[in-house]
């Protein structure tokens, strides 16, 4: 009975890690043809200063050529990945911060209204802070590498007309 039962739990997790990448995949592929692209660090953002001393570091950017936010507070407003707490906010850029199991991460919003089209980006620097933040990385670096560039085209769709 036992036997029956753990058989059927590990087939459940399977068919859910299975659905899960599938899912990731898919979020990924969408933001990909909205041409979301990859880039190195924005220089103009704050979070430039420190990526040198992170673990992990990625950006993303999505040009809005329709719809287009006019001030960051409007980005403030739509975004859904916020952290624990907003720690600096400027004309053009808002970052949160947070922290995880052995990880501490800032995520940043900058908003470039001089160059057409507008652009939005999102840029995420993380440091690990112990042995645990080792394993907490491996294991997010993946998935976020899907989801960031899927939250970052949802935030400019999310963009008024």
């Amino acid at each position: 009975m036992l036997g029956t039962l753990f058989k059927a739990l590990f087939v459940t997790l399977i068919i859910v890690a299975i659905t899960a990448v599938l899912g990731l995949t898919i979020m990924a592929g969408v933001a990909g043809t909205h041409d979301v692209k990859p880039i190195d660090m924005p220089k103009a953002s704050s979070l430039a200063y420190i990526a040198g001393a992170s673990n992990y570091v990625i950006a993303y950017r999505v040009p809005m050529e329709f719809n287009t936010y006019r001030t960051i507070a409007e980005v403030i407003a739509n975004a859904s990945f916020t952290g624990d707490s907003e720690l600096h906010r400027s004309e053009h850029e808002v970052v949160y911060g947070g922290s995880m199991p052995g990880l501490t991460y800032q995520v940043g919003y900058v908003l470039d209204r001089d160059a057409y089209p507008p652009t939005l980006a999102m840029v995420t620097v993380a440091r690990i802070t112990d042995r645990k933040g080792r394993y907490t990385l491996k294991v997010l670096r993946p998935i976020y590498r899907c989801l960031s560039p899927y939250l970052l085209d949802r935030l400019a769709s999310r963009a008024p007309n």
